[in-house]
């Protein structure tokens, strides 16, 4: 959905503007959050664990510029939901050409992250997530199966009807071969959809099954060895 960096930062914004907030985590139902004005919105997932915190996700494509967008928000957020407490956060740059504005409401957490569209108008994402209560930490995330010395750069869960879902990236300073070996052998015994190189053998595609399980891993080589995506899916029914 998002690059990995705009994942870390988007919750880098959620801790500081939620900080003003935590003292007294009113938690109630889920704030309005209304997309922007003409917008064609469809759901990414109802139930997205983000590195470790749980949000429903929804992306929008508009005909109104990154600023009419970014305006609309702040419009609409203008008014604080605590007194001496900012109404949004703005982050113009920090996860640039993205725009994010945030705001936190009744123990909730409501993030815009927009960008130009390729064509013309914008684009982006819509997140809803619930403010942990004080002294909690967020949800563990089970970790992706990786060789060791792998670092885990991004975990997202998603949890929908008929299905779940998980996407996680890690590298590691290995080599295509050696990383190729380790899935092999962690799912020895499943069904093997593809086991293919590609790219000139800077890429190597592996898909497994098992039942309702389905395993797909790209493993492409990097400057420091390796960089991998695990997607993992399982339905619940056959």
């Amino acid at each position: 959905m998002r690059s990995n960096t705009a994942r870390r930062s988007v919750l880098v914004v959620v801790a500081l503007v939620a900080s003003l907030f935590l003292a007294d985590p009113a938690f109630a139902r889920p704030p309005d959050f209304p997309a922007p004005d003409d917008a064609k919105v469809s759901v990414v997932s109802e139930n997205m664990m983000v590195q470790g915190r749980n949000m429903s996700v929804r992306a929008f494509i508009s005909k109104d510029s990154v600023d009419d967008i970014v305006e609309f928000y702040k419009n609409l957020w203008e008014r604080p939901p605590v007194k001496n407490a900012p109404g949004f956060a703005y982050e113009p740059t920090a996860i640039a050409p993205w725009r994010l504005v945030t705001r936190v409401e009744d123990g909730y957490v409501m993030t815009v992250q927009v960008q130009e569209h390729i064509q013309s108008g914008s684009y982006g994402y819509l997140a809803l997530g619930r403010l942990p209560e004080p002294g909690d930490g967020p949800a563990a995330a089970p970790e992706p199966p990786a060789m060791d010395g792998s670092t885990v750069l991004s975990n997202v869960i998603s949890d929908d009807a008929g299905k779940g879902a998980q996407t996680a990236m890690v590298e590691n300073e290995f080599s295509i071969d050696s990383n190729v070996n380790f899935y092999r052998n962690e799912y020895s015994g499943w069904g093997v959809d593809i086991d293919q190189a590609m790219g000139h053998n800077k890429l190597h595609a592996l898909g497994f099954r098992r039942g309702r399980e389905q395993v797909i891993v790209t493993i492409q080589s990097s400057r420091e060895g390796s960089r991998i995506v695990i997607n993992s899916v399982k339905h619940d029914l056959l």
